[in-house]
């Protein structure tokens, strides 16, 4: 069996996203870190030598088209001095996208380039989350589960910068890409993998080196992966792109070729956990899921801080917003409340055109904006856990945690309990002694039960020091 590897290297579009493939890793048996910044082989070796997944936490998502070759391809050169057998980059199981913004187009270009697999296989269901891929169109469950096809998804059709007016991926993704793109439809993947790699052949031979794969279930996804892994086993590696639920396919695929060991493992030291006290939510999302989330917390007893946005980004009154939303969240969180400091609840909040009214006055891009409203949630969140020393945090909003984390200067995180589903808390990794041991959870806004923030503020978790996999 081999062990001394880096099995599974992966980079996350978005925050939220990187952490939850993280967590898909590690409940599937494979001990996996993320890193802010892909570290050098020979540290990975000195300081985390028993790390067999490597995740890099990225922010593609939100980033120009014109700007991802130059962020990536650092990125991605690294993580192929680790030879691992798999190299995923990871996207939001909603396909989050456009040719101007969070290309995934580009991305897979460079990795065609850098990577020169055989074909790349684009995988976006996640059918644990009920988000599903049928002749090449995408649905996704909103609320009360009732399912919906991407573009008319009541969040997605309308999401303030990607979003997504066309169901069917084939079509989406080509307007980023000039590469040809197939498809492995649902009767070829319930056919089984004789199947599959007959239609695979074919895409090959028309020069498509771009294919996407239908699915509906976790045996799907397993025979997706399988088949997939088994053609690029002992070749090339794999150059996949997907959601966060392939890591429970891929982990399959390895433990198929007695590359690790097969099963789900438990979370360590749990009869062992304690809660952590009150918790602090710093939300920067305006998604519909995440205001429910938002005003369940208020009605059953979270103290609020709302931030006026449009003052973050205007320089003679942000130092005087922040102080406030601070002042308020501390004396909160000092009574032994939970507190959560928001940008908007749901996506008819006014402050969401407040904010781009503002920024129009200002002159200022929406990236600009965007990133003057991550600097001032971060400086909140700073001050906020120097005058408290609250030992939980939960960031949500994939886009906001991205930039909030380089704040808080967290180097490196590792799954620490499962939260529902694809928004673990973390066990944080820093050189800044107040930071390092934190737990945080990274929530996007469609993710989680209406009780999500009370269910992260009474979990119980291990010490850091007694299940940590490495070392600064």
């Amino acid at each position: 069996m081999q062990q001394e590897r880096v099995l599974i290297s992966f980079y996350g579009d978005d925050f939220t996203g990187t952490a939850a493939t993280a967590e898909t890793l590690m409940q599937s048996g494979l001990p996996t870190v993320i890193f802010n910044e892909p570290p050098a082989l020979s540290y990975l070796e000195e300081h985390f030598p028993g790390v067999r997944a490597v995740g890099i936490s990225g922010v593609a998502r939100t980033l120009p088209a014109g700007q991802l070759q130059q962020i990536l391809e650092p990125i991605f050169l690294t993580l192929k001095s680790y030879q691992s057998l798999i190299y995923l980059y990871k996207v939001c199981s909603t396909f989050d996208s456009s040719e101007k913004i969070g290309s995934i187009g580009k991305a897979i270009e460079l990795g065609v380039r850098l990577f020169s697999p055989d074909f790349v296989p684009v995988f976006p269901a996640a059918p644990r989350l009920k988000r599903f891929t049928i002749f090449g169109n995408h649905f996704a469950a909103m609320g009360d589960n009732k399912i919906f096809r991407l573009d008319r998804h009541p969040s997605m059709c309308n999401h303030p910068v990607t979003p997504m007016k066309d169901a069917d991926l084939g079509r989406h993704l080509a307007r980023q890409t000039r590469l040809k793109i197939g498809l492995i439809n649902i009767l070829d993947v319930e056919a089984g993998p004789e199947r599959i790699n007959a239609q695979i052949d074919a895409l090959i031979a028309a020069d498509s080196p771009i294919i996407f794969f239908d699915c509906l279930s976790d045996k799907n996804l397993n025979t997706i992966c399988e088949t997939v892994f088994d053609r690029f086993y002992g070749k090339n590696p794999g150059f996949f792109v997907g959601s966060q639920e392939m890591g429970y396919g891929l982990v399959k695929a390895l433990a198929r070729q007695k590359l690790v060991p097969d099963g789900i493992i438990a979370e360590p030291h749990i009869q062992e956990g304690s809660d952590k006290g009150p918790s602090l939510v710093l939300s920067g999302s305006c998604a519909i899921v995440n205001g429910d989330q938002i005003k369940w917390a208020e009605a059953n007893g979270f103290g609020n801080a709302a931030v006026r946005v449009e003052n973050l980004l205007d320089s003679k009154k942000k130092e005087t917003e922040k102080e406030k939303i601070v002042i308020a969240a501390s004396k909160e969180l000092a009574a032994g409340r939970s507190v959560i400091v928001h940008t908007a609840i749901g996506p008819q909040d006014e402050r969401i055109e407040t904010m781009k009214k503002k920024a129009g006055q200002l002159s200022l891009s929406e990236p600009e904006a965007n990133r003057i409203l991550g600097a001032g949630l971060g400086d909140i969140a700073q001050e906020i856990l120097r005058r408290s020393c609250i030992k939980r945090l939960v960031i949500a909003g994939g886009d906001t945690t991205g930039r909030i984390q380089k704040f808080l200067q967290i180097k490196a995180l590792q799954v620490a309990k499962s939260i529902g589903m694809g928004a673990p808390l973390c066990y944080v990794y820093s050189q800044r002694p107040q930071i390092n041991g934190l737990e945080v959870a990274f929530k996007g806004g469609q993710i989680g039960d209406p009780d999500y923030f009370h269910q992260v503020q009474f979990a119980r978790t291990a010490e850091f020091g007694k299940v940590a996999l490495g070392r600064m």
